[in-house]
């Protein structure tokens, strides 16, 4: 079975540093960033154009169907952090989600809800909004503590990992070369000896700044 192609993924968490160039009253065109007279490692700014770009006359449609949802009302978004208030930091937690619908939010836990989460899950506060509870299949906070384990121990074979959102395992980014080498995002992490009593979802795939 030939291995999957990699797909980019954003990483949301990565910072990127940018030097600003050049001045407004400078003579001449600007340079391109691929002009050998800019010193590496700088990014150049070029005007605003007068007319913005125009869209283009298709659109993906996942985005076409998010964009027909109703807005997310800030009476949502109080109650999304007024579970994760009285969540905290325990590792029964998963997250929150708003349904595609908007009329859901969906709570992740592993296990019995603390009495301070059933409040809230029980009289949200919020009348268009039901809060509904979707049991993990393993606590996510020792989903998120192994993936720590994994990447720190094969951070040459392994380019990103975090739980799922069901908490049914770990999402394991393989590095593309390792996965051409061994034929296989699960072939290259056999070879590279990575074990885990939790089930590894692996895909090829490289992590990209954003």
């Amino acid at each position: 079975m030939p291995p999957r192609r990699p797909r980019p993924v954003a990483m949301s968490l990565a910072v990127a540093a940018m030097a600003l160039a050049g001045c407004a009253d400078a003579p001449g065109t600007p340079q391109s960033p691929g002009d050998p007279s800019v010193p590496p490692g700088l990014v150049l700014v070029e005007p605003m154009p007068e007319e913005p770009p125009a869209l283009p006359e298709t659109l993906p449609p996942e985005l076409l169907e998010e964009l027909a949802l109703p807005p997310v009302s800030m009476d949502v978004y109080g109650l999304i952090e007024r579970v994760r208030a009285v969540a905290g930091n325990s590792p029964d937690f998963g997250d929150v989600e708003i349904g595609r619908d908007r009329t859901q939010l969906i709570v992740r836990w592993h296990g019995r809800l603390p009495a301070a989460v059933q409040a809230v899950v029980d009289d949200p506060g919020v009348p268009e909004i039901e809060v509904v509870v979707e049991q993990t299949r393993f606590p996510v906070g020792e989903l998120r503590a192994e993936a720590s384990r994994l990447i720190g121990a094969h951070p040459d074979l392994i380019a990103g990992i975090g739980a799922r959102p069901a908490g049914d395992g770990l999402d394991v980014l393989v590095r593309t070369s390792a996965v051409d080498a061994a034929g296989g995002a699960d072939e290259a992490l056999a070879r590279g000896g990575v074990t885990s009593r939790f089930p590894l979802f692996a895909e090829a795939g490289e992590i990209v700044p954003a």
